[in-house]
């Protein structure tokens, strides 16, 4: 071979020697801006996670959101839908004009699932504004859509929607994940100073209206009280009014909850002050809580009552029922209904009538009071405990129940066997006084 031919072939070989050295460093090259990029998307991921381990607030949240997106993604137009404790919102918009605020029904509409939308070839306008639909999701439950657009056909590029689709959808995931643990943790704090309160508001009502039994000279006492929530609007009353005299009522404020339970408080606040400063008389006590409840409740409730006043020397029992469910006496095996009275307290604005009953009791008579919760208890096959299984249960009982909380004890547990695994739907409320 002679020395040109080689000088040829080495020059060849050089050549191709160098092609083999540009091809690597362009790879090279090519894999430090992959992992440049990488970085920078570390980057934004590690700045992102700092931002929520400082707990920054949902509005600096989405600020930096933006910014990463819009400055270091390079995206020119995006709208964000987040869903927050079930309500839709527009949590971010920027590089459009429109307002996109009340749209989450149209994306809505063209989203499936968990898959990415090209929207360039929808229908509506408002949608061609951008070039993909993004849903967001946490165990199968959307959590929020984010619209991106970029893409312009007079560059020649990659544009920034395709070329960070994947991330977008993983930091927005990171961003909604956060932004709705902040909304529930908010939440679960408002709602433990609620059930705070409310457990304060059950323990003041229970020493206002509470259980348990009272023993007199000349009469035994016995009350049950179980609201239904927190606290109720039940509420029943015994006041003794020297040595043989005494005033008690059972009423039931219509609902249930906080409302109910705050007008019980108030009407039993208002009649006592009436009972203990007041010459009263049963005619002038229902006519004046009848207002009462009128201003309060501004014809939004009402209330049913049973006032009793018994005097021992006569032993005579004087009552006024306003549209309660009628007590009764049980007396030698009889059981006697107190129904005189008139309607509901607070159902009109005056009081069409008032009928005062009265009824002389025999010695040991034993007096029955309830609420609604009582007689309108259902089992499985909704059968109502019922005012006729009460009366005749006490009848029944009444010999072998010596002192007025056995007879309690025994009408709740007649309750719990009839209603078997059946929750109760109502506050109860229930009063026994043995007259000796």
């Amino acid at each position: 071979m002679t020395d040109k031919s080689k000088n040829k072939e080495n020059t060849g070989q050089l050549e191709k020697l160098n092609q083999r050295i540009e091809n690597y460093e362009n790879r090279i090259q090519k894999n430090k801006d992959r992992i440049s990029r990488l970085n920078s998307k570390l980057d934004i991921l590690l700045e992102t996670t700092n931002a929520i381990n400082s707990n920054k607030s949902t509005e600096e949240l989405l600020e930096q959101y933006r910014s990463t997106i819009e400055h270091d993604l390079q995206i020119r137009r995006l709208v964000l839908f987040m869903q927050i404790e079930n309500i839709w919102s527009c949590a971010l918009q920027y590089g459009v004009d429109e307002d996109y605020s009340d749209d989450v029904e149209l994306f809505q509409s063209v989203s499936n699932k968990n898959e990415v939308i090209y929207l360039r070839d929808q229908e509506s306008e408002k949608l061609r504004n951008f070039d993909f639909l993004i849903p967001v999701s946490n165990d199968d439950k959307p959590l929020c859509y984010v619209l991106i657009g970029d893409i312009d056909e007079n560059e020649i590029r990659m544009s920034p929607s395709i070329k960070h689709r994947t991330f977008i959808q993983t930091l927005t995931n990171i961003v909604a994940v956060t932004i709705e643990n902040k909304a529930l943790f908010k939440r679960s704090l408002k709602q433990e100073r609620i059930d705070t309160e409310l457990q304060l508001a059950a323990e003041m009502q229970a020493l206002m209206v509470g259980s348990g039994s009272q023993e007199y000279p000349l009469f035994e006492v016995a009350t049950y009280y179980q609201p239904h929530q927190a606290i109720g609007g039940d509420f029943c009353d015994f006041i003794p009014l020297g040595k043989d005299e005494a005033f008690f009522c059972m009423a039931d404020v219509s609902g249930k909850g906080v409302s109910a339970a705050f007008l019980m408080a108030t009407i039993q606040a208002h009649l006592k002050a009436l009972i203990e400063h007041t010459n009263w008389t049963l005619e002038g006590l229902v006519e004046q809580l009848n207002n009462k409840v009128n201003e309060m409740s501004r014809g939004d409730r009402f209330v049913t009552v049973f006032f009793g006043y018994f005097h021992y020397p006569t032993r005579m029992l004087h009552y006024i029922n306003a549209g309660h469910n009628p007590p009764f006496v049980i007396s030698s095996g009889k059981a006697t209904f107190l129904e005189e009275g008139t309607v509901g307290i607070g159902m009109l604005p005056q009081l069409p009538f008032v009928n005062k009953g009265q009824l002389k009791l025999s010695r040991n008579a034993l007096l029955v009071l309830s609420t609604d919760g009582v007689l309108e208890l259902e089992n499985a096959e909704n059968d109502e405990f019922g005012s006729e299984r009460l009366c005749k249960l006490m009848i029944e009982k009444e010999p072998y129940l010596e002192k007025a909380d056995d007879a309690i004890s025994h009408i709740v547990h007649a309750m719990d066997l009839h209603r078997g695994n059946m929750p109760y739907f109502d506050d109860t409320a229930l009063l026994c006084c043995r007259f000796k």
